[in-house]
């Protein structure tokens, strides 16, 4: 099983709302995340995507995408969203997807360094949300905006498991 598959497996077994949501994960190049959510059980009574699952399936790419980091660096710990905002630019009015990329393309090194040094760490992320079919380069604007602050506390190396 892929750590993608591994990885799926984990948050529909540990965040039951993502399974209601109906979250997939669709890739992960040690960069940039990419998962989706179907609009039929996230839509509101206007039949666009309701305000809350659009949230939620943004904070779980970012959640992820920081879980996944620190696997790719061999590490483990507890993710926890330290706070965060979404921006709604245009309704969500299908199937949608959330796009989530380390800063700069890679892990930053102030964020490196704090893990190895004092166990915890400090990650701002954005994950844009679109319309359509799943892909890591969309050819449209975002429907809406998600900027999170993610703290890891308690690093170990996954070898201590």
């Amino acid at each position: 099983m892929t750590q993608l598959a591994l990885f799926q497996k984990r948050i529909n077994e540990d965040i039951p709302l993502s399974r209601a949501l109906g979250i997939q994960l669709h890739s992960w190049d040690g960069h940039a995340l990419v998962l989706s959510a179907p609009l039929e059980p996230n839509r509101n009574h206007q039949g666009t995507g309701f305000g809350g699952s659009v949230y939620s399936a943004a904070v779980t790419a970012a959640w992820s995408l920081t879980e996944l980091a620190l696997a790719d660096l061999g590490l483990r710990g507890a993710v926890v969203v330290q706070s965060g905002n979404i921006d709604y630019l245009e309704p969500v009015n299908s199937d949608f997807y959330v796009v989530c990329r380390l800063p700069g393309e890679e892990i930053p090194e102030r964020f490196r360094k704090s893990l190895a040094r004092h166990g915890k760490g400090r990650l701002d992320l954005t994950a844009e949300v679109f319309c359509g079919e799943p892909t890591v380069l969309p050819k449209t604007d975002p429907v809406a905006v998600f900027q999170g602050r993610f703290v890891v506390q308690d690093v170990r190396s996954r070898v201590d498991l």
